[in-house]
């Protein structure tokens, strides 16, 4: 299975990326890491699809500034697991932490990422939190 081992690791390696994009300023790098359309799950509405780049920039705008006035600062990796489920896509699962400005955690979380490869590079179709006291994807404890 060198394959999957090798797409597995691929996944891995997306999400440092991702998350670099997501704490920069540059909306459209950020939105580069999507397929659109693409579905946003959960939450309210559970279900959100967003049809393009410039939608995603929008929402995400507003999101961020949200986040910002609840005192985020940037965004952190705590561990990723890889679940590969066809030869160009598979499930990723993300613990993740939000810092404030002063370095100290303001939250903790956990999402699910499906990637596809498109155009030689993995991009998200579809995400979703992992709401506490849910596990997600292999039941894997929080750290």
């Amino acid at each position: 299975m060198a394959d999957a081992d090798q797409l597995a690791g691929e996944m891995h390696a997306f999400y440092p990326g991702y998350i670099d994009s997501f704490n920069g300023d540059d909306a459209e790098a950020y939105a580069a890491n999507f397929s659109f359309p693409c579905v946003l799950l959960g939450g309210k509405p559970p279900v959100i699809v967003v049809n393009d780049a410039a939608a995603w920039v929008k929402m995400m705008t507003s999101t961020r500034q949200i986040m910002r006035s609840k005192g985020w600062a940037r965004t952190g990796i705590e561990k990723t697991y890889a679940w590969p489920t066809a030869p160009d896509m598979g499930l990723l699962m993300a613990d993740f932490l939000r810092y404030r400005s002063d370095g100290s955690v303001l939250m903790r979380g956990r999402a699910c990422y499906t990637l596809r490869r498109e155009d030689g590079h993995l991009r998200i179709i579809a995400m979703m939190e992992v709401a506490p006291p849910m596990l997600g994807p292999g039941n894997i404890p929080r750290p």
